[in-house]
């Protein structure tokens, strides 16, 4: 079994969820009261489909900007 919040797996069911989803019953859990508070919050917000768990996505990518230089005719002269 594979927790719907956290995602982890090989857990112990703790809350059955899938009456959320009206998916059958005993086929979606949770591991925890912690991942049911915070999926149940989730649900509710009507968000759930946004939440990207580390376990899955990894963290998020911290851009270089980079620096745009106008290109100017002193870039071209020599230096005399």
């Amino acid at each position: 079994m594979i927790c719907s919040y956290c995602y982890k797996s090989h857990i112990s069911p703790k809350h059955d969820v899938g009456h959320w989803w009206n998916n059958p019953l005993d086929s979606v859990f949770v591991c925890s009261d912690k991942c049911y508070s915070e999926l149940e919050k989730l649900v509710k917000e009507r968000t759930w489909m946004d939440y990207k768990p580390i376990s899955i996505f990894g963290k998020k990518k911290v851009e270089k900007k980079k620096i745009i230089e106008a290109i100017t005719d002193k870039q071209f002269t020599e230096n005399l």
